[in-house]
């Protein structure tokens, strides 16, 4: 599906929005106060190993330690431990072979006291038991796979890659691999060849679609920024003692320039001349077959505002996305996972029930398809559809949500529809979802979205001062609350303020606070001006 891609650039933020057919189906912001740290390499030491988890924590100089699943361990440190006898008895990493020795140096292990000889293991059904060569305080290479979302840190592995346009640098995987799309023999052929003769003893490489049909020129210039790249990184590496930041991914626009730019991209719009020029440097050096697609935005006009992206982007943090019929999806986020529930309108018989059931069904399977995408969701994703009778209609609408999620650059499952008409499926988890990215938890409610009603928070109050009558001494207090809570508790004749005077035997002075949370209330001193509320727990 040919698709659009725009770019709005200002002084803080780099917006990216993808078009197909006129929709926004995928949405990047570059926020400088929210770090994107996907694709960067940090010096990291193990600092817990988790048998039962399969895993081991990393200290990568964040203020959380990173995961390390046993799978994403790099193959050298499955399969070999390499110990050296000299006087101060350090262990060096098996993925350091190919490293100059200050680097080398980096990695070596800081001596414990008493070196644990027991290596973890981990089972997979492939190779059955693999012993993994971590133990605590062991310097590893590592590199960021995903996002730290909630309350998880950020999850890394010891495989390190270096994509560009053409090719992914390995540099510790002496393999070549090739995009399965690439189906000419003699074409995979010649590329194999060139990886060959460019590549050095012990790294490997992956051969891009994008490389298909190019000169040897343009891919060896591609092999060569990279290990440019791989080379600094080792300079880096040499100079550190701790845990650290070795490498950063480039700036969002860049990689998706780099990742996204396929045939099926009609037009690239921009509205920074700054932003124009690199891009047009870049399409120059790779593509410049495609330098006729790229526009720069001069109308005064915001060109979110003239493409009509403007008026869609609430769409990405919305709870109710309306459907064409009338109905309608909610979307709930959790910690582990977004459910989604699919409304529907009135129908008068059963049949009439079944025929909206499955036209309501099918447009909700749209909108979900284009908000995953949209919001960069990953993990479990739970669909509450509308139930339907017929099992001929739960099978097309799992086939119609299989092929919509073809569309879709991350990997997806998807399993079968319960009888409940409930689909589960999961998402590629990369980064943290684009909902989470753009808002924070409200810090009124916490993020649960509900706050305590108004006579909760009077009730609060009457247990706080049947407590405070207890180990108090005053009996003149000020009762600070939002204006709302200060209107009905002095609402009537005998008001709920007037009924906890004569209740508790204390008179109390009631001060609207505009700035106060709507279900909080503070308790001042009458005679000291101290706020003496957290003088009672909370009940």
């Amino acid at each position: 599906m040919k698709q659009v891609i725009y770019m709005s650039h200002t002084l803080d933020e780099t917006r990216i929005a993808i078009t197909e057919q006129g929709e926004l189906v995928e949405y990047f912001a570059d926020i400088p106060d929210r770090e994107r740290l996907v694709g960067s390499i940090f010096l990291g030491r193990v600092e817990k190993i988790v048998q039962g988890m399969n895993a081991a924590f990393i200290d990568i100089g964040l203020d959380q330690d990173a995961f390390l699943h046993f799978s994403d361990v790099d193959t050298s440190l499955e399969e070999h431990y390499d110990t050296d006898d000299d006087a101060d008895g350090s262990l060096v990493a098996a993925t350091a072979e190919h490293l100059p020795p200050a680097a080398r140096q980096a990695l070596r292990l800081e001596q414990p006291r008493q070196r644990s000889r027991t290596k973890p293991i981990f089972r997979t059904k492939r190779s059955g038991e693999v012993v993994i060569n971590l133990q605590p305080r062991q310097m590893v290479l590592v590199q960021v796979t995903r996002e730290a979302y909630a309350s998880k840190g950020v999850r890394v592995t010891t495989r390190i890659t270096l994509p560009g346009r053409y090719v992914v640098l390995l540099p510790f995987e002496n393999v070549i691999g090739i995009s399965r799309k690439i189906t000419s023999q003699s074409e995979r052929r010649r590329l194999r060849s060139l990886a060959r003769q460019v590549l050095p003893p012990g790294a490997g490489c992956i051969i891009r679609t994008a490389a298909e049909h190019q000169t040897e020129h343009e891919l060896q210039r591609d092999w060569e920024t990279l290990l440019a790249q791989w080379r600094h990184i080792e300079q880096q590496l040499a100079s550190r003692t701790k845990p650290g930041l070795l490498y950063r991914e480039e700036n969002i626009a860049s990689s998706i320039i780099r990742d996204l730019l396929t045939p099926n991209v009609e037009r690239i719009v921009v509205d920074s001349s700054r932003l124009y020029r690199t891009i047009e440097t870049y399409l120059a050096e790779t593509e410049p077959e495609l330098l006729s697609r790229l526009h720069l935005h001069q109308l005064p006009v915001p060109l979110f505002e003239h493409v009509g992206i403007a008026e869609q982007l609430p769409l990405i943090t919305a709870r109710t996305i309306p459907l064409p019929s009338g109905g309608s999806i909610v979307l709930d986020h959790t910690e582990a996972m977004l459910v989604v529930d699919v409304n529907t309108g009135r129908a008068t018989t059963d049949a009439e029930q079944e025929r909206n059931a499955l036209r309501t069904n099918l447009e909700a399977a749209e909108a979900i398809a284009r908000q995953l995408r949209l919001r960069d969701v990953g993990g479990i994703i739970i669909v509450d559809f509308i139930d339907m009778t017929s099992p001929k209609h739960r099978q097309q609408l799992l086939e119609r949500m299989r092929t919509l999620m073809r569309r879709d650059r991350a990997k997806t499952v998807l399993y079968s529809i319960t009888e409940l008409g409930l689909l589960q499926m999961t998402r590629q988890r990369v980064r943290q979802n684009l909902f989470e990215w753009l808002t924070e938890p409200c810090p009124t409610c916490s993020g649960v979205g509900r706050i305590s009603n108004r006579s909760s928070v009077a009730s609060k109050l009457d247990r706080w001062l049947a407590r405070y009558k207890q180990i108090g001494t005053e009996r003149r207090l000020i009762v600070r609350v939002h204006p709302l809570i200060a209107s009905y508790l002095s609402d009537g004749s005998l008001s709920r303020l007037v009924r906890l005077m004569l209740r508790h035997f204390i008179r109390l002075r009631l001060e609207p606070d505009p700035t106060l949370p709507q279900d909080t209330f503070r308790i001042i001193s009458y005679r000291t001006g101290a706020d003496i509320t957290a003088r009672i727990p909370e009940l």
